[in-house]
């Protein structure tokens, strides 16, 4: 391992100093490396989901992240993190406990967790180039996902410079440690069908080859039996004037391919007045076909589309995107890009769904804002334990933000949603669930 990341790593250096004589580009310092404490304490509190159906969970959690890096020199610097999380203490354990928030290794678990990361980084390369190994959280389209209180973490060596007006980046991940809110993303969200972020189960009792939470896991141990080395990623993002392009691959060896592109496009009129026009294309290529198990396949095309419309304090978005029949999205490591995902609904990566949202805002005060969309997803092709969804799911969602100041933020929403499984056994497969966020940074 040592020596592989040594090579790449000369490798990626070598590449990023040629590269970087053709654009001078500068890349964002982060802000682990201004020699100051970072973090964030984070409380989640379900109102009694007793009544519920398919999401019993109630309960209330607490999170803590700390950060803090230097830079030594302009030209090396070198952090750490570390994100934790642990039940209030003022659970009532005759209901059922929201574990799906912890760390616990099963579904009867209520340990606290954690998991813990650093970084070495050489910047101030010509052309202003970095170089970066950490285990930390990994900038991209397909690596940003919701987060409650620990985040998922990854193993990597990554290489940034500028190059045609725009960002390159060369990056190699070896391993993963998935976050709190997995558990939520493969059964509760994904439904097990490895769609919404992760492909294995997280609880050591519902089900084999299990990835326990807050642990580094090799890439092949998370995805398929094949064997691989890690994952291969390039990434190029350009701000023209008014269009923003992303291009992104990540390559497993022997299991899959996805190559992702996204376009923004921005027309202003007025002042604060503005309409982004954007669209997405996925696609997937298996290369392991033991992906492929419970009468679920994987693969082919995603696409999407979105208008949004900013008025003053009110904004309109409306979004629609369709997965194509040749199988589902297997996503076995936190992506979440399509724009018709909800609160707890990401059925548009599940194979031959189109759906669609349409999301309003508006800004009451300065400080409070509001927010109500509704989503609506056509039966997909795939199976729950061997059984065909019963009809379309469907998601309402209704949130209030309050930042009585800029580094508090008190979020309260309600999500009401219909699984496509709902039918499948006695229990309603239905959610009305009711959740305060308070969150405090610094």
């Amino acid at each position: 391992m040592i020596k592989r990341n040594s090579i790449l790593l000369a490798s990626l250096m070598l590449s990023t100093s040629v590269m970087a004589e053709i654009v001078k580009k500068e890349v964002k310092v982060s802000k682990l490396d201004d020699g100051k404490l970072h973090g964030y304490t984070r409380l989640h509190h379900i109102f009694d989901g007793e009544s519920n159906g398919f999401d019993k969970n109630t309960g209330s959690t607490v999170g803590v992240a700390l950060k803090y890096g230097e830079t030594f020199s302009k030209h090396f610097a070198l952090g750490g993190e570390v994100y934790g999380v642990a039940e209030t203490g003022f659970n009532n354990h005759d209901k059922t406990v929201a574990l799906g928030q912890g760390m616990g290794v099963s579904s009867t678990d209520q340990a606290q967790g954690h998991v813990s990361g650093l970084h070495f980084t050489l910047k101030g390369l010509p052309g202003k180039s970095k170089v970066t190994w950490a285990r930390s959280q990994f900038k991209s389209p397909m690596t940003k996902i919701e987060i409650t209180h620990v985040p998922n973490m990854y193993e990597y060596l990554r290489a940034d410079t500028g190059i045609l007006g725009g960002n390159l980046s060369l990056s190699f991940i070896t391993d993963m440690a998935y976050g709190s809110r997995s558990a939520a993303d493969w059964g509760l969200i994904g439904e097990r069908t490895a769609t919404a972020g992760m492909s294995h189960s997280p609880f050591s009792d519902k089900g084999t080859n299990t990835l326990e939470r807050g642990k580094y896991y090799r890439i092949d141990e998370t995805a398929g039996s094949a064997s691989t080395e890690g994952i291969a990623v390039v990434g190029y993002e350009r701000q023209f004037d008014n269009l923003k392009l992303n291009i992104w691959n990540f390559k497993a060896e022997n299991i899959l391919n996805n190559l992702y592109t996204e376009l923004d496009y921005a027309i202003k009129f007025g002042e604060g007045n503005a309409v982004v026009l954007s669209g997405q294309y996925l696609k997937q290529k298996i290369d392991d076909v033991t992906l492929n198990s419970g009468g679920n396949t994987y693969g082919g095309a995603f696409y999407g589309a979105q208008a949004k419309v900013k008025v003053k304090k009110f904004v309109l978005k409306i979004a629609y995107n369709k997965k194509d029949d040749e199988g589902g999205f297997y996503n076995a490591w936190g992506a979440n890009p399509g724009y018709t995902s909800s609160i707890f609904s990401r059925n548009e990566y599940r194979d031959g769904v189109k759906a669609g949202k349409i999301t309003g805002i508006y800004g009451l005060t300065k400080n409070l804002k509001v927010m109500g969309s509704v989503a609506q997803y056509s039966q997909s092709n795939m199976k729950l334990a061997g059984k065909d969804a019963q009809g379309s799911a469907k998601e309402t969602d209704l949130v209030m933000i309050y930042k009585p100041q800029k580094n508090l933020m008190l979020k309260l929403f309600n999500a009401n949603r219909t699984s496509e499984f709902n039918g499948l056994g006695a229990t309603p497969k239905t959610q009305n669930h009711t959740r305060l966020i308070a969150n405090y940074a610094f």
